[in-house]
């Protein structure tokens, strides 16, 4: 998700969950975490046994067929056996920050194309409980479904039973730890979403060095979607190439708000000045990195990534990042409208709704760039009608 400065999707992916307690089982957020896991066949073994990479290059090649040119098609394809209902209206749930916004008006916008009503209630991303009361109040709407945007299920989790007892099924968008049941649908934007985006991100690496590689993966893990996607990232750099070596750097959510996670990034890389790649789960974490690491005498390295905002995909355009996976944010609720209208209709749904679009997008393909990400398909507002049955 996209969010302007440093505020981008700290909040939008779990913040209030400081508050709430909700991530004292992902670890303390007083400190750094930081782990230096390399691979367990280096360069250097590489080097002096002769293997031979090509392999895995052309593998990584691959997997990034048709992903480094911006999609002309959206990702579901089995029309719906039945319009979607209209006369319930659809509950979205949105908060006080921009990327929300740029989420909730694409959900408003397919909503209106399929002539569902809706309600919009919203929450604070400071305080779990004001989600945890929208989702009350929603239920009392006779809803055709609910969609909460942004945070973790467990805010809402324990409220399953009363949904249930009132046949109201839950479609969550941009939750990275989205458990489908009885009444959670699959999620729109999931933790299938982002630990795919890692994996694209990390063939795009493989590729792009050659299979030598020496990365220093930088994460948030408190915040679920995250995590996902830097495991995927670090899963295929160690399965897929031999050569490179990662070492991650697991950051807490405090450092988020002191800013402290620029200044933890030069100073892990400054220990190892043999580095080339910087890669992160989220690239508006990274404010002012690039003159960071030029004052640090640490310019050259190639910075990739996942989420990035306009910002780092306008530093495409001059070389200065190298690499990000972009997605459509504002579709994301025509997907989970999508998932909705097949849940009714006990149609079979894919995890993540069949994926979303989504684009490695480099200085060759980046175009215009988008405060939603991704801007494609161009058409995928008529390609939707002809799915629902609209025309």
């Amino acid at each position: 998700m996209q969010l302007d400065g440093l505020h981008k999707k700290v909040a939008l992916l779990g913040v209030a969950a400081l508050s709430a307690g909700l991530l004292a089982a992902c670890g303390s957020d007083s400190d750094t975490t930081a782990s230096s896991d390399s691979t367990s066949s280096g360069a250097s073994a590489a080097a002096s046994s002769g293997s031979d990479n090509s392999a895995e290059v052309e593998a990584a090649k691959a997997d990034l067929e048709g992903f480094l040119v911006k999609p002309t098609k959206i990702n579901q394809t089995e029309p719906l056996t039945k319009p979607i209902p209209t006369d319930k209206p659809w509950v979205i749930i949105t908060c006080e920050l921009p990327a929300c916004k740029i989420i909730a008006d694409g959900a408003l916008d397919a909503a209106k194309t399929a002539g569902v009503p809706t309600k919009v209630l919203s929450y604070k991303t400071t305080d779990a409980t004001t989600l945890t009361t929208s989702m009350k109040d929603a239920l009392g709407m006779d809803p055709l479904a609910v969609s909460p945007i942004g945070f973790t299920q467990a805010v809402w989790d324990g409220l399953q039973p009363q949904y249930k007892a009132k046949g109201v099924k839950i479609t969550p968008i941009a939750v990275g730890d989205t458990t489908p049941s009885d009444v959670v649908t699959e999620g729109s934007a999931s933790q299938v979403d982002y630990s795919r985006g890692g994996e694209l991100m990390a063939n795009y690496v493989i590729a792009d060095s050659g299979g030598t590689a020496k990365i220093l993966l930088q994460d948030v893990p408190a915040f679920a979607v995250l995590k996902a996607y830097a495991d995927g990232f670090e899963k295929t750099i160690k399965s897929g190439c031999k050569a490179c070596t990662i070492s991650r750097l697991d950051l807490a959510p405090a450092q988020l708000a002191s800013n402290g996670i620029v200044p933890a990034i030069v100073s892990a890389l400054q220990k190892d000045k043999s580095i080339d790649y910087l890669a992160t789960s989220d690239g508006a974490f990274l404010i002012g990195i690039n003159a960071s690491l030029k004052a640090a005498g640490l310019d050259g390295l190639k910075i990739v990534g996942g989420s990035p905002d306009v910002n780092n995909l306008k530093a495409l355009q001059n070389d200065s990042q190298t690499a990000w996976t972009a997605a459509a944010e504002d579709q994301y609720g025509w997907v989970a409208l999508d998932i909705i209208g097949r849940t009714l209709n006990g149609q079979e749904v894919a995890p993540a709704g069949g994926g979303r679009s989504t684009l490695v997008t480099t200085k060759e393909n980046v175009g215009e760039p988008s405060s939603s990400g991704l801007d494609a398909p161009a058409d995928y507002r008529d390609q939707y009608k002809k799915l629902w049955g609209l025309s």
